[in-house]
């Protein structure tokens, strides 16, 4: 037979306190003074007792689970590091992650398991960390009809009335840029090397890239020079080639991605450019923490995707505490920030 689960009464028998009190020094009940002799006796009890709080009896009593859903691709490296932000967050306000994957499933029916989740009171709210065109309206009306605090990392950045927390994609590549054309620097206007998905559709993000880097070159009187190369690689000899042509000395790069970077290593070393000073790269968007794994290392500008996970949770758990539009904004912008390294 198994040993008897000690309960909150035990607790208040051994300390000579009411239940009330035991549950007021739990959860720090307000209006219920305890003072720090009864305090410490409750402490006490419990430590000899070894009790463990019943999580399903709070969650009857409080109403919530005490945890919240991630939800994303537990393949993308991305979605590791907003993990790790959310972790800091829940642990410091008492909550637990509850982690969700749309593998197997696809994405919408991995969506409908969270409502399932939350109407079993099983989650109180949900983070889901979405490319940065998603929109769907079906689900953020579904999500709004259940009343579900609800965040989206990277999703909703045109759709007004969901929250979302935000890159700043346009802030990013003008500090890049700024670093760039730092002083004691060559002041060349830098070429920005869009590299692109075969197939994939224009997103506000590289818009917002591409307009930031058009309008920081008219504020600083430069012509801007915008070239598109496909993700495979294969067109940045090339590219290389043709910007040699011109007879100057070869203007920096500022490359969207990282995770384009080593192909352009790899071009730059067959036509004979040492990195960081025959040709100066940077990268506007840390996707692969290239920093870490170019030689020479990478100068760019991160995402703050462990950032983003904290500030997902907290704007979660305002939400949860009924805080309304107008004290919280339903975008949440974050900067980006600067790595700089030997490649520029």
């Amino acid at each position: 037979m198994g040993k008897k689960r000690v309960t909150s009464f035990d607790v208040a028998k051994r300390a000579g306190v009411s239940r009330s009190v035991v549950s007021a020094v739990l959860n720090d009940t307000p209006g219920i003074g305890v003072g720090p002799e009864t305090r410490e006796a409750v402490l006490e009890a419990i430590r000899e007792l070894n009790y463990h709080v019943d999580a399903g009896a709070r969650s009857m009593k409080t109403g919530r689970s005490m945890s919240l859903a991630a939800f994303g691709d537990t393949r993308h490296p991305l979605f590791t590091r907003l993990l790790e932000g959310m972790q800091r967050e829940c642990e410091s306000s008492g909550y637990h992650i509850l982690l969700c994957s749309p593998r197997h499933r696809g994405n919408s029916e991995g969506r409908a398991e969270l409502l399932e989740l939350y109407h079993q009171r099983k989650i109180d709210g949900i983070v889901t960390l979405d490319h940065t065109s998603y929109g769907d309206e079906e689900w953020a009306a579904k999500i709004g009809a259940a009343g579900i605090p609800y965040v989206s990392v990277e999703g909703y950045a045109e759709v007004p009335g969901v929250y979302s927390v935000l890159a700043d994609y346009s802030g990013s590549v003008e500090t890049a840029l700024n670093y760039l054309l730092r002083e004691g620097t060559p002041q060349q206007c830098p070429v920005y090397a869009e590299v692109y998905h075969r197939g994939s559709a224009d997103n506000w993000a590289e818009r917002n890239r591409r307009d930031a880097y058009t309008g920081w070159c008219s504020a600083h009187g430069m012509k801007p020079s915008v070239v598109r190369v496909d993700e495979r690689g294969e067109e940045w000899t090339d590219c290389l080639q043709r910007l040699t042509q011109t007879g100057q000395s070869l203007p920096p790069l500022l490359v969207n991605w990282s995770s384009a970077v080593p192909d352009l290593y790899r071009a730059a070393h067959r036509l004979g450019l040492r990195i960081g000073e025959d040709l100066r790269i940077m990268a506007a968007d840390n996707t692969i923490q290239g920093h870490r794994l170019s030689l020479p290392s990478l100068s760019c500008v991160e995402i703050p995707y462990v950032s983003m996970g904290e500030e997902a949770v907290r704007c979660v758990l305002r939400q949860m505490n009924g805080q309304k539009e107008e004290v919280q904004a339903d975008k949440i912008w974050l900067p980006a920030v600067l790595r700089a390294g030997e490649s520029a």
